[in-house]
């Protein structure tokens, strides 16, 4: 299987797969753990729940509504823990840790309500968690839980299969990807993993879902014969665990709460598709932790997987783009405006180095001269500057308008970045006029509005032919996603190759 590996890295490096996805990730790990219940293996319960206190992580634990309330050695570090620091999160786990799914909605409903009422009892928490008694999950699962103001639900991958989108949900589905032990195929002895299983599982879960989530349960920290638990520590399997929080952090992975996870700041994560083949091998058991972990560092070090911060902009969704060009002539396609001139330079065409035809390419760029300046540009309809040179009154409502002192005949929208995204292509480019067909309309520009414009669908951005093949797009009129970026945020790629950096020039 290595060598299937190498080939498949070996054909990437030369070009034959060239796809790469983007992922928005958080970058960070949720630890859940299950079973918590009176008077069972309630020092390793508590050890484990400590040695999160101590490591100043946090965690996610499951109760058993019906059997928690009575061993004080249990319930009380609980409810100290709850409103202490690091966060220790409280999740329903059922009532009788039943399978959910032979249940009517009804009934899947009353036992979440009773579980809820009961640990809100014992603890003063209601939980707006819940992780599912063996995995057992369907959509009255999901109905009965959005009806108990549950917000977050957690099963396996299997059951509960992808997307698992990270914004604008009513329930986020939060599977776990990894654990730290389970029962082996027969059902008869619990199977410990190791630290480089857990932490592939963990990468894996990043490169596909954007986050990770790990189970935990008492078993996998109890001293054992066979299927005997007994209440004693195993101490190696919580220095094993230790461990495993250490590397997370020497790596910058975050260590959160199950609800966090959404909330986290996110980085933009690049990675060449065939990683997902090999990401589902792993899930598979068809490659080796070891040789999944190596082959993801060996694709970091080579630039292959790439991480950036998300911008902190607002995102412009489903947005009609068309196609325009430095130089592009009058006619029926532009409303008969001609593009020799952009709205900070009265002779574009001169100052970017011709014509960048769409007709007349060298893959990117265009045939025949070297441009000046950054072949990835985009319009879009709003221009700082009113039609007699002096600055507009509303140039306020620019994100940036106080992050300096601007010149009097400077720009503060030329030049800037901005992130195109199409499906798993993403392409950056700079801002370098006003267009399609508005140059006033602020409040989509700068806000949440739809664009004002009603031609060519409403097209609200205009882009260059260098980004518009790069996402692949339809000729004519195509739909994208789009939001400003620092440039500190910009991952390399073609776009930086020339860099656009002059200002307004509206005579020479």
């Amino acid at each position: 299987m290595l060598k299937t590996l190498i080939a498949i890295f070996l054909l990437s490096l030369v070009g034959f797969v060239t796809p790469t996805y983007a992922i928005e990730s958080c970058n960070c790990v949720a630890f859940r753990l299950d079973d918590i219940q009176d008077y069972w293996l309630d020092d390793v319960q508590t050890k484990i729940i400590n040695t999160f206190q101590e490591k100043n992580a946090s965690l996610t634990i499951g109760i058993i509504a019906n059997y928690f309330g009575l061993d004080n050695k249990i319930v009380d570090l609980v409810k100290q823990r709850v409103h202490g620091s690091p966060l220790l999160e409280i999740a329903n786990h059922g009532w009788n840790h039943e399978h959910f799914a032979t249940f009517t909605e009804n009934g899947q409903w009353w036992l979440l309500h009773q579980a809820n009422q009961k640990i809100l009892n014992v603890t003063g928490i209601m939980p707006d968690v819940f992780i599912t008694p063996y995995d057992s999950i369907n959509n009255d699962t999901f109905q009965a839980a959005r009806e108990n103001n549950l917000k977050f639900i957690s099963a396996n991958e299997t059951s509960d299969p992808p997307p698992y989108p990270l914004e604008n949900a009513s329930l986020f589905r939060l599977p776990y990807v990894g654990a730290l032990g389970d029962l082996n195929k027969n059902a008869t002895d619990w199977i410990n993993y190791d630290q480089t299983h857990v932490h592939s599982e963990i990468l894996r879960g990043l490169l596909q879902y954007g986050y990770a989530v790990v189970v935990l349960h008492p078993q996998d920290f109890s001293m054992k014969h066979r299927f005997n638990y007994t209440n004693t520590v195993n101490s190696t399997r919580i220095d094993e665990l230790s461990s495993i929080m250490d590397q997370l952090r020497s790596e910058n992975i975050k260590i959160v709460t199950m609800s966090e996870i959404p909330n986290q700041s996110k980085l933009y994560v690049k990675y060449p598709s065939w990683l997902d083949i090999v990401s589902h091998w792993d899930f598979k058991g068809n490659v080796s932790s070891a040789e999944f972990t190596n082959l993801v560092d060996f694709l970091k070090d080579q630039k292959l997987v790439t991480t950036s911060l998300v911008s902190s902009y607002p995102v412009h969704k489903n947005i009609s783009a068309t196609y325009f060009w430095v130089g592009e002539p009058a006619s029926a396609d532009n409303d008969y405006i001609n593009n020799l001139a952009s709205a900070w330079d009265s002779q574009w065409v001169q100052d970017f180095g011709g014509v960048d035809d769409p007709t007349k390419r060298d893959a990117l760029m265009p045939l025949g001269f070297h441009p000046h300046e950054n072949p990835f540009y985009v319009a879009l309809p709003y221009d700082d500057f009113a039609d007699n040179g002096t600055r507009k009154p509303d140039v306020n409502a620019t994100y940036w308008y106080h992050e300096k002192n601007w010149q009097e005949n400077e720009s503060m929208v030329k030049n800037t970045w901005v992130m195109i995204t199409k499906g798993d292509k993403t392409a950056y480019a700079q801002w370098e006029d006003a267009g399609p067909f508005q140059s006033d309309d602020l409040g989509y520009v700068f806000g949440s509005a739809t664009p004002q414009n009603t031609i060519n669908k409403n097209a609200g951005i205009d882009l260059s032919p260098a980004t518009w093949d790069y996402l692949g797009l339809e000729k004519g009129i195509d739909q994208v996603s789009w939001q400003f970026v620092n440039y500190a945020n910009v991952p390399d790629g073609p776009w930086k190759n020339i860099v656009t950096v002059s200002q307004v020039n509206w005579s020479h």
